[in-house]
């Protein structure tokens, strides 16, 4: 197992963790349980002919909290890696789990030194012509929130058209919001957290960035309960949203088949719902 994971990769996960402490030791007030949509055909399909408890060696990127990382104890954790291992107790498989840095994950499928990578490259053109994909599990999106005591209700630009709208600089939260909600005032901050301060201050109206990280800020104990989000999740991949599945070795297209279905199988019987809210406290959509 590696453990060369960097610096601000630990400052992530020890944030993720401290927000699910916190989440899972209040005893007032938690988060209402919510259902996540389908990824998933409605329809499974059929597991390939493979042996029971066959051996598969899976790897993710070691820098994508909170969907890979370590976990305090060193193990591989996260929203994508359980999903993986519920997947392959549904397809009734035998998966090992090593996290390895970003660069080091299509080598080691296109050099047979691993069978799937759970998180890592993105889905594009070389990356699909080098490996063979799962269908999507789960999406990136982005949101909104707004402060509790805000009359806003929606976050359509019309509705934000004038507002102060707190966002990560130089980043592609940024730029969407500049390219559609040009009426409003967008703020630029170092980080989601000088943001967020900034909305629990009052010197902005909202604030705008990735789904799950908004999330996690509202729901932390920095925010101590000031605000809330607004509206749904947006998705645009032009600029912030990705697609994630599994990417499976070009000469394996039978396992490829089978973590389908053990991703199918893993919805229906609901072990993909309770991972998801497990690791996000509030409806991501």
């Amino acid at each position: 197992m590696r453990r060369n994971v960097k610096f601000a990769t630990v400052c992530r996960v020890l944030f993720v963790l401290a927000v699910l402490s916190q989440i899972a030791s209040a005893q007032d007030n938690p988060p209402a349980p919510y259902a996540p949509p389908l990824f998933r055909s409605a329809e499974e399909q059929g597991r390939p002919k493979l042996p029971d408890n066959l051996s598969v060696k899976l790897i993710a990127d070691a820098d994508f909290a909170p969907y890979s990382f370590l976990s305090r104890t060193g193990t591989p954790a996260g929203i994508s890696v359980e999903i993986a291992i519920a997947a392959c107790e549904q397809a009734r498989l035998a998966c090992t789990v090593e996290v390895r840095p970003y660069a080091e994950i299509l080598p080691a499928l296109q050099h047979g030194d691993a069978d799937v990578a759970v998180t890592g490259p993105r889905l594009d053109a070389a990356t699909l012509a080098a490996a063979r994909m799962t269908r999507p599990y789960f999406r990136i999106m982005g949101r909104f929130a707004v402060a509790n005591a805000s009359t806003l209700n929606a976050a359509s630009s019309d509705d934000l058209a004038g507002r102060r709208i707190g966002v990560v600089k130089d980043t592609v939260h940024a730029r969407w919001l500049a390219a559609y909600y040009g009426s409003a005032r967008i703020t630029p901050f170092d980080d989601l957290a000088a943001a967020g301060n900034a909305l629990k201050a009052g010197a902005v109206d909202a604030i705008f960035g990735d789904n799950l990280q908004v999330i996690y800020w509202v729901a932390g104990e920095p925010a101590a309960n000031c605000c809330r989000l607004l509206g749904g999740a947006y998705s645009d991949f032009d600029y912030f949203s990705r697609n994630l599945a599994f990417l499976v070795r070009s000469d394996r297209p039978e396992l490829a088949q089978a973590l389908d279905f053990g991703l199918d199988k893993a919805q229906s019987v609901g072990a993909t719902a309770k991972i998801l809210r497990t690791y996000v406290p509030l409806d991501p959509w």
